[in-house]
């Protein structure tokens, strides 16, 4: 069985980008760790909780995945495989959130991350 060492963030795809950075960092304490013109990361400076923030196709708000941390991706992945979870994304690198992730999706639609960042 394969180490998946807690949660990580929340995704959510919202139809005002600038607008729920604001109300994040502003409001809420947040601070923002990166952005890009469809693309932000807030987190909490007490407990580490992020938000990952993408733009939304229409004008709702949309809950898009859990992500968990893991110290080993593709044997996370092939764990949660065994497990009955249907593989979206194969173990892949994405460079410009500097990470190694895979996502999978339960019976019920229910679509986790796995994500080992290149610092630990």
């Amino acid at each position: 069985m394969a180490d998946i060492s807690g949660f990580d963030h929340i995704a959510l795809a919202v139809p005002n980008l600038d607008e729920q950075v604001e109300r994040f960092t502003a409001t809420m304490g947040m601070v923002l760790q990166s952005r890009s013109e469809r693309y932000a990361l807030v987190a909490d400076p007490h407990s580490g909780f992020k938000i990952e923030l993408s733009l939304s196709a229409d004008a709702e708000t949309h809950f898009r995945h859990l992500g968990f941390r893991t110290s080993d991706v593709d044997a996370g992945y092939q764990t949660l495989v065994d497990s009955g979870l249907t593989s979206t994304e194969a173990p892949h690198r994405r460079d410009f959130a500097k990470m190694y992730t895979a996502f999978l999706k339960d019976d019920s639609g229910l679509e986790v991350q796995l994500v080992k960042y290149d610092q630990e």
